[in-house]
């Protein structure tokens, strides 16, 4: 039960809310995103919050397997369930070995085959880990990304580390028929 209501399109909404909510279910075919249900407490925030998602999400230069392997690299970082089953097949869809998300469930580290899959998962699991980026791990990754990729990449699981911690306070409850995730493995 999460710990504050959630706001849907049929809520008695204030005249902001109701815009912020018609502007959300114009790009997100008649549905809100389960953090976007909680930032409608705020709804100026989530209008702003909303399109830095959907740019960040949708408008990458990343491919989708790299940004949604970041995603799901973020969700297991923060533990949350939530956003980690909300993208888990949508990594997969894009390229991701089943492997590597069946690993990540388990709290393992992935045998990771290719360059960029190995350089982004260590890019971000130290600044996840150590709060900082490694010299050899940034310059592998800028090497692959650019500079403009790190910036983005560093941007991207930023946000989703700010929808997991809306996620996780508010106790947002896994989606119907999700996997849990498991304790991670030292």
């Amino acid at each position: 039960m999460p710990r504050i209501p959630l706001i849907s399109p049929e809520s008695d909404l204030s005249p902001v809310q109701r815009r912020v909510v018609d502007g959300i279910l114009g790009k997100r075919g008649g549905r809100i995103p389960g953090p976007y249900r909680f930032g409608l407490h705020c709804p100026e925030m989530t209008e702003v919050w909303h399109p830095l998602g959907e740019m960040l999400r949708l408008k990458s230069n990343f491919s989708p397997r790299l940004s949604e392997f970041a995603i799901v690299i973020t969700a297991r970082a923060w533990d949350c369930g939530y956003v980690f089953n909300a993208h888990a097949d949508a990594a997969v869809k894009g390229g991701i070995a089943q492997s590597v998300i069946d690993a990540m469930v388990k709290g393992e580290r992935p045998a990771l085959t290719q360059d960029d899959e190995k350089a982004m998962y260590d890019y971000c699991t130290e600044l996840f880990e150590h709060h900082a980026v490694s010299d050899q791990s940034h310059a592998r990754a800028r090497e692959l990304f650019g500079i403009p990729g790190v910036v983005e990449l560093t941007a991207l699981i930023g946000y989703y580390s700010m929808v997991a911690m809306t996620i996780l306070a508010h106790e947002m409850p896994l989606q119907e028929g999700a996997r849990p995730l498991l304790p991670k493995r030292p």
